[in-house]
């Protein structure tokens, strides 16, 4: 099939005022400290109040891009019976092995994606992070101003924030080059894959719900952001889910898992796997797609995040 979902990757540059602590993985932090500032930036009734009977829920700033509202009149497809969709905004910091500190007037960034229509919204985005530069990072609330911010794909890097320069230009969607079907690569998971508490993979890793999930997230988006009603075999895809096409992996399963003080508890996947595409080519263009916007639980919070290797790599176990 043909994807029309553009998106647009921007890295925005900082420099530390404070001392910056950096976890490993800095997404959750940078999704929280960003919809705080966006949100006292945009919200009409005030930051604690309810989004959910609001009547700017489907037109405001914070809405759209961080919570998802549904405005299912007239949609299609998958997200017809779907109260929320998935947010088009999505972190992709850097991921490390250990936190950083950040000393003070030293540059760092933060990288995020908007997915289609959201790149109108660039402005906002802008303004969201210069203020969260005043409100601080971290437990220590360090500050930090905001330098430039640059589109780095899929179109070519353009400049589009300078210090002392006010005029932002919208963004340039484009649609991402998915390369020729390889017959064999390794899916390796760049931050943890968030599955729901009690999930049984004691006999074996289902690679079926992981693909499934990528397919339902792409299309969960592509009309609300595209514009375009998406149509391909569903029905064919899952069918191709279901093939063995799972070689060999090294995977390990934390039941439990909590990142930074969110109640809420994961079984949280880890790893690398072979997998097998000589047969399940139509899938590819999905998986390579989900490279930028993640699978699972919490992916618009940087979860799920996972990189594909063409490998020729073919024999089992």
């Amino acid at each position: 099939m043909s994807f029309a979902l553009p998106l647009a990757e921007y890295r925005c540059t900082c420099r530390a005022i404070d001392p910056v602590s950096l976890p490993a993985l800095a997404d959750p932090l940078w999704r929280s400290l960003f919809g705080l500032a966006l949100r006292r930036l945009t919200c009409i009734e005030g930051e604690h109040a309810s989004c959910h009977g609001c009547r700017l829920r489907f037109t405001c700033d914070y809405a759209v891009l961080l919570m998802g509202f549904n405005r299912t009149g007239g949609r299609n497809g998958i997200t017809r019976h779907m109260r929320t969709i998935p947010t088009p905004l999505v972190f992709r910091c850097r991921i490390r092995d250990h936190p950083i500190l950040v000393p003070q007037g030293a540059c760092f960034s933060v990288r995020l994606v908007l997915v289609g229509t959201a790149s109108d919204r660039l402005p906002a985005v802008v303004r969201a992070l210069e203020s969260a530069g005043s409100l601080g990072l971290g437990r220590r609330r360090a500050r930090f101003t905001l330098e430039e911010v640059a589109q780095t794909g899929p179109q070519p890097p353009e400049r589009l924030v300078v210090t002392g320069e006010r005029t932002v230009a919208p963004g340039l969607p484009a649609q991402v080059a998915i390369p020729k079907a390889p017959r064999s690569l390794r899916f390796t998971f760049l931050s943890p894959y968030l599955l729901p508490p009690g999930t049984r993979i004691e006999e074996g890793f289902d690679g079926r719900r992981l693909v499934m999930q990528i397919v339902r997230r792409i299309s969960a988006m592509h009309e609300p952001y595209s514009g375009q009603p998406l149509e391909t075999d569903f029905r064919g895809l899952k069918h191709l889910a279901a093939t063995p096409f799972f070689l060999d992996g090294d995977l390990q399963a934390e039941p439990g898992y909590s990142y930074q003080a969110n109640r809420k508890r994961f079984l949280a996947i880890r790893g690398s796997f072979l997998m097998s595409l000589a047969d399940c080519a139509p899938l590819w263009p999905w998986l390579y797609l989900g490279q930028w916007l993640g699978v699972g639980k919490q992916a618009g919070k940087g979860f799920g995040r996972y990189r594909l290797q063409v490998t020729e790599e073919a024999s089992r176990g």
